[in-house]
C-alpha cells in the first residue's frame, strides 16, 4: 500500500498527543490519519496502531482497551474486515474471518482459561485434545453453519449444524468421557450419545440414542430433548423391545412390546412407561359396563359375545404378566339384525370396554353411513372417509346399514370407499375398531361380495328381533327412565295389544324403535288429555291412564308405528 504522507503528531485539546504517524492533509486543509499511525486515549492510553488510510483503519492493525491488546488483524474503512484474532483478558478468544465488525465466514472459539485449566496436564500430554472450544461457520459474530464444538477437556463434544449460536439442524453429539478409555485418548472422539436433529440445543426431530458402550437404545421422534412421538426402544442385543408412542421417553400411548426372541407379548395401551393393566378400579369400571350390557333388554347374542371377548382380553393380559405371547385377534364386529334391536347402544358400550381393556386408546364412538363416506367425485371420497376415520382414530367406527356402501358393480365411488377403509382398517389396525351393521341378510351378501371386508370380520353378532315381552319390558324401562307410571289396567292393555303383533312376518321390523315411538304418541295422547284440566297434579303428569291407551288402540296407535 502505497501512501503520501509525513510523519505528525496530532493532539488532544489538553495538549496530550492523540495520534502519531502518518497524516496528510483533505481537501479542507485538514489533517487526517493516513499511513501506519498510533491512536491514544486522554489518559495517554494505547487505542489502536496499525494502517490508515482517509482518516480510517485500513490494513492491518491492532486494537487496545486499557492498555491490553483486543484485537489483531484486517481492517477495512474502520471495521475489522478479513482475517483475525479476538482477545480476551489476554488471551486468544478467536480467530478466524471477520466482516463488518463481526466474526463471519470461517473461524475458531477457544475457552477461557479457567475453564480448561483442570485439563491443561491433560491436552499437553495429548496434544490432539488441545481442541479449542468451537471451529466452524459464523454469521454476524455468530455460529451458524457446519461447526465442531469441543467439551473442556477436549474431546469432541458436537459437530453438525449451527444456527445462531445454537445446535439447530442435523448433527451428532457426544458423551463427555468421564475416565477416559486408551482409544477414546488415542482419537479424541467418545462414544456417540446422540445422532439426528436439534433445535436450540436440544434433540428435537427424528433421531437415534446410543448408550456409553455405543449400544442403539432408542430412534423416533424427539421434542425438547427427550423422545415424544413414535418411536422404537432396543435390548442391548439390537432387538426391538417396544415400538409405539413415547412421552419424554418413556411407552405412553398405543403400542406393542416384544420380548428378546422378537415375539410380540402385548399390543395395546401404555401409561407412564407401563402396559395397561387391568387394576382394580379398571376392574370396576369393566363390571359398571358390563352390568349395563347385562341390563339391556333381550341381546342375548351381544351379550354372550362380548363377555367372551373381555374374558379373552383378560386371559391374555395375564399370560403377558407371566412373559407370555399374546394372541392377536381382530376386535372388527359384524353386526346383523333388524332396526332398533341395540346395535349402536351395544356398539358405544363396547368402545369404553375396549379403552378400560387397552384395545383402544379413548373408545369414543363415531357413527356414519354411505353418505358420510361417499363423496359425488373423483378422488373425493378417499378424503371423506380419512377424514371419518381420523375422528374415529383410537375409538369406533360405527357403520350403519354399511350393504350400502355399494350398490352395484358400477358403482365406481362406493368401490372407493370400501378400498380407502380398508387401507384405514390396516395403516389403524392397532387403534382403531369398526363394526358394521344392517339387516341380516343384507349383510351376508355385501360381506360375501367384498373379500377383503370379510378376512378383516371375525366375530358376527345376531341382533334378533324383540319377542313381545321383552318390548313389553322395553316400555317399561322408557317409562320409569323417564318419570312416568300406569296402573295394572293400562299394562294389561298394553300387553294384550303387543301380543297381537306378528312379529316374525313384518319386514324389518323396527323392534325398540316401534316402543319409543308408542311411547312418544302415549305422552302426546297423555298431554292433549291433561291440557283440558284447569289443574293438574304431579301424580297426574307422572301417570298414564286407562283411557290413554284406549285411545291409542281407538287410533290405532299399535298397528301405525311399526
Amino acid at each position: 500500500m502505497t501512501h503520501n504522507y509525513e510523519e505528525k503528531e496530532l493532539y488532544y485539546s489538553d495538549g496530550t498527543v492523540m495520534y502519531r504517524g502518518g497524516v496528510k492533509k483533505n481537501d479542507f486543509g485538514h489533517d487526517i490519519y493516513d499511513g501506519k499511525g498510533t491512536l491514544f486515549d486522554q489518559d495517554g492510553e494505547l487505542l489502536f496502531e496499525g494502517e490508515f488510510a482517509n482518516h480510517m483503519k485500513q490494513g492491518n492493525g491492532i486494537m487496545y482497551l486499557k492498555g491490553q491488546m483486543i484485537y489483531q488483524g484486517e481492517f477495512i474503512q474502520n471495521k475489522k474486515q478479513g482475517n483475525g484474532i479476538l482477545y480476551k483478558d489476554g488471551h486468544i478468544y478467536y480467530e478466524g474471518h471477520f466482516r463488518n465488525d463481526l466474526m463471519d465466514g470461517y473461524g475458531i472459539l477457544y475457552y477461557e482459561e479457567d475453564l480448561i485449566a483442570p485439563f491443561l496436564e491433560l491436552r499437553a500430554q495429548y496434544p490432539h485434545l488441545d481442541q479449542p472450544q468451537y471451529e466452524g461457520d459464523f454469521v454476524h459474530g455468530m455460529k451458524k453453519g457446519k461447526g465442531k464444538q469441543y467439551y473442556p477437556n477436549g474431546f469432541l463434544q458436537y459437530e453438525g449444524d449451527f444456527i445462531w449460536n445454537h445446535m439447530q439442524g442435523a448433527g451428532k453429539l457426544y458423551y463427555a468421557p468421564e475416565t477416559p478409555s486408551a482409544e477414546e485418548l488415542a482419537s479424541g472422539v467418545s462414544t456417540l450419545q446422540y445422532e439426528g436433529y436439534f433445535f436450540e440445543d436440544t434433540k428435537h426431530g427424528k433421531g437415534k440414542i446410543y448408550s456409553r458402550l455405543g449400544v442403539l437404545e432408542a430412534e423416533g421422534q424427539f421434542k425438547e430433548d427427550a423422545m415424544t412421538g413414535h418411536g422404537t426402544l432396543y435390548y442391548a442385543s439390537g432387538q426391538a423391545c417396544y415400538i409405539g408412542e413415547l412421552v419424554n421417553g418413556e411407552k405412553h400411548g398405543r403400542g406393542d412390546y416384544f420380548n428378546e426372541n422378537g415375539k410380540i407379548i402385548y399390543s395395546g395401551e401404555f401409561i407412564n412407561g407401563e402396559r395397561l393393566r387391568i387394576t382394580p378400579e379398571i376392574e370396576r369400571e369393566i363390571e359398571k359396563l358390563q352390568q349395563q350390557l347385562d341390563n339391556l333388554v333381550g341381546l342375548p347374542n351381544a351379550k354372550k359375545e362380548l363377555h367372551n371377548l373381555i374374558n379373552f382380553i383378560k386371559i391374555q393380559s395375564l399370560r403377558v404378566d407371566h412373559g407370555l405371547t399374546s394372541f392377536p385377534i381382530t376386535y372388527h364386529l359384524v353386526f346383523s339384525g333388524n332396526p332398533g334391536t341395540g346395535k349402536t347402544t351395544v356398539a358405544r358400550i363396547i368402545g369404553q370396554i375396549y379403552k378400560h381393556l387397552g384395545v383402544l386408546s379413548s373408545g369414543h364412538f363415531v357413527e356414519t353411513d354411505r353418505a358420510g363416506l361417499v363423496a359425488g367425485y373423483v378422488g373425493q371420497t378417499a378424503l371423506k372417509v380419512q377424514e371419518v376415520v381420523n375422528k374415529a382414530k383410537g375409538g369406533v367406527l360405527f357403520i350403519d346399514e354399511a350393504y350400502s356402501l355399494v350398490n352395484d358393480k358400477q358403482d365406481a365411488f362406493g368401490k372407493e370407499a370400501i378400498d380407502s377403509l380398508l387401507k384405514a382398517m390396516e395403516d389403524l389396525r392397532d387403534d382403531l375398531v369398526v363394526i358394521v351393521a344392517g339387516y341380516t341378510e343384507l349383510m351376508e351378501e355385501f360381506l360375501l361380495a367384498n373379500p377383503g371386508f370379510k378376512s378383516r370380520f371375525n366375530h358376527f353378532v345376531q341382533f334378533d328381533n324383540f319377542s313381545t315381552e321383552e318390548l313389553y319390558d322395553i316400555f317399561a324401562m322408557l317409562c320409569k327412565n323417564n318419570d312416568y307410571q300406569y296402573e295394572e289396567a293400562f299394562a294389561n292393555h298394553m300387553r294384550d295389544q303387543l301380543h297381537k303383533i306378528p312379529i316374525e312376518s313384518i319386514p324389518n321390523f323396527s323392534n325398540g324403535r316401534y316402543i319409543r315411538n308408542l311411547f312418544e304418541k302415549l305422552v302426546t295422547i297423555q298431554s292433549n288429555r291433561l291440557i283440558q284440566q284447569n289443574k293438574i297434579t304431579k301424580q297426574e303428569l307422572m301417570t298414564f291412564a286407562e283411557d290413554d291407551i284406549l285411545l291409542g288402540i281407538t287410533e290405532n296407535l299399535f298397528d301405525n308405528t311399526f
